[in-house]
């Protein structure tokens, strides 16, 4: 059975029981007010008929006396302690109920007493009142009352409720198909558009009401947004292996090329196997910097575990340069203008400043300079060296993946950059809240620049 037939199917017998509950309550609590009315009716009469027939007892005779009180369409009789009863009077208009309500069982009742009995197919109010006769006996009057009006009244009640459960649940069982068809269209919507995802292979979004917040639409925006990542994540998977597979190519074919060397002049031309062994370390140490950095572009933001906390980016700065400093024996000079406090991830800026202190040294021979400021709003961490510098035309496409400002005079100087360290520090710096800005002159240097601001929102990446 379908979703849509299980909601309009569930819904319709809900209705039809609510309804139907509803009006039966409704008929149970009328019917018992009216019988207790009844009775408290019946009773009030025959309080009525005993006052009299004690009055009239020593001046009427017996039988005349009852036929002078006997109820409409009902009987009275007087039942004497010993069990004995006078000749009942019945007044009712079918002689076969007359004869009926005669042969009725009888017997003394010391306490006053009402029931509902039932004689052939009619109800009656039966009411038992002890009196005392003028003679100092005790007797009963008991009166028999007829309550078909009532009957007939709560029958025509029934009626009127069957019928108005009836119409009531015609709206209510096209209402549930229309609510069935409602709930479920966002669902048929989102059926189809995924068998369009497997069938045609591209990702789709369902089209969505702006102005809806129900659950259903919510379910709409996370498919959506999981729509978003997964193409995201595609499209990177793809990056990946598409400047895997080109750039990854070169540096192969440098090191098949000098082995091939090696095999062939190695054993008989010494300075050939130390350009070759050269050649061949050097190659594959920049195919596993560019493998890392390709790893770390191809992940989400989301995945890069950010772990935000107070820092003092003097003592990072001074601890990185002097690390730096000792890896590659360059000499790097770095400002201490006291703690500088912001909010951040402590091994993702190291990282950057990495990457930057690390381009300085490709493109510089020179001393490198590290200086640290702050406004109060931002602070800067400014890498400046005095290399090769870049055009103004070239500034906005250093950081673009695997772009390289003279490759030329790279390889002559022995650098062995990427072309992804810019890119992969944009990336962070995004991730982590922070921006990289350079400044450059040909011929003069480069000045590039990571700022921080002073407060971050802890929940940005939470």
């Amino acid at each position: 059975m379908s979703l849509r037939s299980k909601i309009y199917g569930y819904s319709s017998v809900l209705f039809a029981v609510l309804l139907i509950a509803v009006n039966l309550s409704v008929y149970i609590v009328f019917e018992r007010i009216t019988m207790s009315n009844e009775i408290k009716r019946v009773e009030a009469e025959a309080g009525s008929i005993v006052t009299g027939v004690r009055d009239s007892a020593e001046s009427i005779p017996p039988d005349d006396l009852l036929r002078a009180y006997a109820p409409v369409e009902g009987m009275l009789r007087i039942v004497n302690e010993d069990g004995t009863s006078s000749d009942p009077v019945t007044t009712a208009t079918e002689p076969q109920l007359n004869e009926m309500l005669s042969k009725l069982p009888y017997k003394y009742e010391s306490q006053k007493k009402s029931e509902y009995t039932r004689v052939g197919e009619m109800e009656y109010v039966w009411v038992s009142v002890p009196v005392i006769w003028p003679d100092g006996e005790v007797v009963n009057v008991q009166v028999i009352e007829s309550v078909a009006d009532t009957e007939n009244g709560l029958s025509v009640l029934r009626t009127v409720l069957v019928v108005v459960t009836i119409i009531a649940l015609i709206p209510a069982i096209i209402s549930s198909r229309i609510l069935a068809n409602r709930m479920t269209r966002p669902i048929q919507q989102m059926t189809r558009t995924m068998s369009d995802i497997q069938s045609s292979g591209q990702f789709k979004r369902l089209p969505l009401a702006a102005q809806s917040k129900d659950e259903l639409s919510t379910m709409g925006q996370t498919f959506n947004r999981m729509m978003d990542l997964l193409e995201s994540n595609f499209e990177r998977q793809e990056r990946f292996v598409s400047d895997a597979s080109h750039e990854l190519k070169t540096p192969l074919t440098i090191i098949e090329s000098y082995a091939s060397l090696l095999q062939r002049r190695g054993k008989e031309r010494p300075e050939v196997f130390d350009e070759a062994v050269e050649a061949i370390l050097s190659e594959s140490v920049r195919m596993r910097e560019m493998t890392e950095q390709l790893l770390l572009l191809a992940k989400q933001p989301e995945q890069w575990n950010i772990q935000l906390e107070r820092l003092d980016i003097t003592r990072l700065a001074q601890e990185s340069t002097r690390a730096f400093r000792e890896a590659y024996h360059r000499e790097v000079d770095c400002d201490d203008p006291g703690s500088i406090w912001v909010i951040s991830d402590e091994s993702k800026l190291k990282q950057m400043l990495f990457i930057l202190l690390d381009n300085a040294r490709k493109y510089s021979e020179d001393a490198i300079e590290v200086r640290l400021e702050s406004n109060g709003q931002e602070c800067r961490i400014c890498i400046v060296d005095s290399g090769i510098g870049m055009r103004e035309e070239e500034l906005t496409k250093v950081f673009d993946r695997f772009y390289r400002v003279d490759p030329a005079r790279t390889r002559s100087g022995g650098a062995s950059g990427s072309g992804l360290g810019l890119s992969l520090a944009k990336d962070i710096a995004g991730a982590i809240g922070a921006r990289v800005e350079l400044k450059s002159a040909e011929g003069v240097g480069t000045e590039a620049s990571i700022i921080l601001p002073v407060s971050v929102q802890t929940n940005l990446f939470s």
